[in-house]
C-alpha cells in the first residue's frame, strides 16, 4: 500500500457533508457511525466528525485550508463540472504564471461548514514548490 494521507476535522452536519464530498467532488464513502464517517478522496482518507460545536467561524479559520494537487487534466475535468454544477467559489478557478515553469491552476470552494478546500494543479510540480530540479 502506498502512503495515504489522513485527515479528520469536525463538521456542522454529517448527511449535508456527506452529499456534499461525495456528490461534489467525488469521495467514495467508507465505514460511518453515528457521528463520523470516512471519505476517500482523491486517494486519501478524510474522516467527518459531527461536531457543530468545534465549526470555526470564517474569521477564525484565517489561513487554515486543506486541499489536493491534482494533474493538469484532471483539474480540468474538475473545474468544468463544478462550474457546470454551479458551485459557489471562493476563488474562480485560474491560472496565473502561464507559459513558465512555475504555471499552476488554483481554485477554492467551502465544504458546508465552511472548510476551505483549495484545488490545484502544477504543469511542473518541482518548479513550482521552488524544489531543485
Amino acid at each position: 500500500m502506498r502512503p495515504v494521507f489522513h485527515l479528520a476535522f469536525p463538521v456542522s452536519s454529517l448527511a449535508e457533508s456527506e452529499r456534499f464530498y461525495v456528490t461534489t467532488l467525488g469521495a467514495t464513502a467508507g465505514r460511518r457511525s453515528r457521528t463520523s464517517l470516512d471519505l476517500l478522496l482523491f486517494g486519501h482518507q478524510l474522516t467527518i466528525h459531527e461536531r457543530p460545536a468545534e465549526v470555526l467561524t470564517p474569521e477564525q479559520t484565517g489561513v487554515r485550508h486543506f486541499g489536493v494537487i491534482l494533474g493538469w487534466d484532471e483539474w480540468d475535468i474538475l473545474c468544468a463540472r463544478l462550474r457546470e454544477e454551479g458551485v459557489q467559489f471562493v476563488r474562480e478557478p485560474s491560472v496565473v504564471h502561464q507559459g513558465t515553469p512555475r504555471e499552476e491552476g488554483k481554485m477554492l470552494l467551502l465544504d458546508p461548514s465552511g472548510n476551505l478546500i483549495e484545488l490545484k494543479t502544477y504543469r511542473d510540480p518541482r518548479a513550482a514548490l521552488g524544489l531543485d530540479v
